[in-house]
């Protein structure tokens, strides 16, 4: 449309506009953990611009095995957390009976980047991954997350426009602005 043209190189002016995506997928991803900080999973994203946000999305099955285990799943961009806040889930177990009870459960990881310590994230290409990580707390050694087991997991990496600004405060949800 016209004002789609007119506006194109002003992503502000047309707040909520999504300028580009990418996702992939992995067919019983099966990741488990190895003794190591681990990527489970990663993309490369194609950014088309400087002033817009990342929308990062994980959807997969996680489960941890351990009486008592604790594992954090975190997106990274070029191998740095968003901030202000990291865009992350946890998984906790507790369990008194045998180790042979299993949960899985399907999760979806949502959050939006700006930037990271380093800055905004400007136009380029970008490595977004998923991490795995005992949680902070976690130091008995019985930590064994597993990641996709048995389902598709799917990254979506999604480009969007700054948010819409706030309401002026005489707006409210019984009067027209």
């Amino acid at each position: 449309s016209s004002v789609d043209n007119r506006f194109r190189d002003q992503c502000v002016s047309v707040r909520g506009q999504l300028v580009g995506w990418r996702s992939k997928d992995w067919e019983k991803l099966n990741h488990r953990f190895n003794d190591s900080l681990t990527t489970v999973a990663n993309l490369t994203f194609q950014k088309q611009r400087n002033d817009t946000y990342l929308r990062l999305t994980f959807f997969t099955t996680r489960k941890n095995q351990g009486r008592e285990s604790c594992s954090q799943w975190y997106f990274k961009v070029d191998d740095r957390e968003c901030t202000p806040n990291s865009i992350n889930g946890y998984a906790y177990r507790k369990t008194l009976t045998p180790l042979s009870s299993r949960i899985e459960m399907s999760s979806t990881i949502l959050g939006v980047c700006r930037g990271t310590e380093d800055g905004d994230i400007l136009s380029g290409t970008h490595e977004i991954s998923m991490h795995v990580q005992p949680c902070p707390w976690q130091t008995d050694g019985t930590w064994k997350p597993r990641t996709g087991f048995r389902t598709t997991t799917t990254m979506l990496v999604e480009e969007l426009c700054p948010p819409q600004q706030h309401l002026p405060r005489q707006c409210n949800l019984t009067t027209t602005c």
